[in-house]
């Protein structure tokens, strides 16, 4: 049994708590800065290596009131190795109902540069699921986001899916509790849980703590971040800052 020890820091500007399916309001930004420390994490952006810090910045924009567009990206490594990525994205409504589910199409172009590999384009097609509710114990929301990373040079896919839960009891609280799943060719499938609370320590600012463990290779990562009203957590660990819950890699 191996264990990760990972510290991931964040600051994030906008509005709109919702991500995923939820589209941003027209004329809206959403902005994060994150990064991660790590004793050494294996992640579906370097299957074959370990990173052991990653910075990563994240964009969205409402550009009319069903698209929005964005920039996802990041840079990370150890003392051997360095891994860079990144890509811009569309996504778009395209099914809704009266009871609150929702389905967002998303389609993503970029890059991503390691040491062994070299450069490659990247397409990375995506399909995401909200609800939201109310419960006994205050709002919550539900959604799935799956994605598959196709790298031009080497023609594998990386897929990608995950499923997250969260609870608001209370303005001040947050309970969020995600299961990241993951498979790239050659490597075994990354299933990992991730249980978080996020306090809130200002007008906008929030303050989360939470734990990542692997299911299948049984890595504990320990996470601590700072989040802005417009996020709902980062438990992707190294490769997940979002968003927040939007992420690079995975």
């Amino acid at each position: 049994m191996r264990a990760a020890l990972i510290a991931i820091a964040s600051l994030c500007i906008g509005t709109q708590v919702e991500a995923g399916a939820w589209p941003r309001e027209k004329g809206s930004t959403f902005l994060s800065f994150g990064h991660a420390a790590s004793t050494g994490t294996t992640t579906l952006l370097t299957p074959e290596f370990q990173i052991n810090n990653y910075t990563s910045v994240f964009a969205e924009y409402g550009l009319t009131e069903k698209l929005t567009i964005g920039l996802n990206a990041g840079v990370g490594g150890d003392d051997d190795y360095s891994v860079q990525a990144g890509y811009v994205f569309a996504r778009y409504p395209v099914w809704s109902d009266d009871s609150g589910h929702r389905v967002a199409a998303e389609i993503g172009f970029g890059l991503i540069e390691d040491q062994p590999d070299g450069r490659s384009a990247r397409v990375i097609p995506g399909l995401s699921w909200g609800y939201g509710f109310e419960s006994r114990w205050g709002g919550g929301w539900a959604g799935i986001e799956s994605s598959a990373d196709y790298r031009v040079a080497t023609g594998e896919t990386a897929w990608k899916a995950d499923v997250t839960l969260g609870i608001k009891p209370t303005d001040d609280w947050m309970v969020i509790l995600q299961f990241q799943n993951g498979l790239y060719p050659d490597a075994e499938p990354l299933v990992r849980i991730a249980p978080s609370v996020v306090r809130r320590i200002g007008e906008r600012a929030h303050v989360q703590l939470g734990a990542l463990a692997g299911l299948l290779q049984v890595p504990l990562r320990l996470q601590l971040g700072v989040v802005d009203d417009a996020c709902r957590g980062l438990l992707g660990g190294v490769d997940d800052a979002r968003q927040a819950l939007r992420r690079v890699g995975g």
